[in-house]
């Protein structure tokens, strides 16, 4: 299996349109722009934005791919160059799950922002009911460092999060 992280190109839409289709139901638990992406189309949009996001470096976004195929998202944002740190967010198909594809792209994008962004801190929320999503970032070393109470609305509710935080060791 060989894991590649590839900037966003719009020739990835299909496979990555594919993946939310697919897991769509499950996406939708936790990602608000699960029910938004509809089309081939609307992801390849959203890849376009992406690009322009990251030239204004608000964002640094990376497509995981395994075997050459898309199946999931990794990126920075909130990004603050004035203090040095930067929220992850990620996702992955549900179809490779389970064999630390996500965790090693992770680790492979925090080294990239510790060591050429040269950020000091990396941020990641995490929903508390989203196990697997809070395993990774514990995997990872960062540590538990809040409990934000009513932090999002979402699906009819407020939902509580976790946030894990990494300093760069260096």
């Amino acid at each position: 299996m060989t894991i590649k992280l590839l900037l966003p190109e719009t020739s990835q839409a299909r496979d990555l349109y594919r993946v939310v289709k697919e897991d769509r139901d499950t996406l939708k638990l936790w990602m608000p722009w699960a029910n938004e992406t509809h089309s081939q189309r609307s992801e390849a949009e959203f890849l376009k934005y992406i690009q322009g996001r990251m030239v204004d470096d608000k964002v640094f976004m990376l497509t995981i791919a395994v075997n050459d195929v898309a199946v999931g998202m990794v990126d920075l944002h909130n990004i603050d160059r004035a203090n040095r740190h930067a929220e992850v967010g990620y996702w992955l198909s549900s179809q490779v799950q389970g064999h630390g594809i996500m965790t090693e792209s992770l680790k492979r994008l925090i080294e990239y922002a510790f060591h050429e962004m040269g950020l000091h801190k990396i941020l990641i929320q995490v929903d508390t009911e989203n196990d697997p999503s809070n395993a990774i970032p514990k995997r990872l070393g960062f540590k538990l460092e809040a409990t934000f109470q009513d932090q999002i609305y979402f699906h009819g509710q407020y939902r509580d999060f976790f946030e894990y935080g990494l300093i760069n060791p260096e």
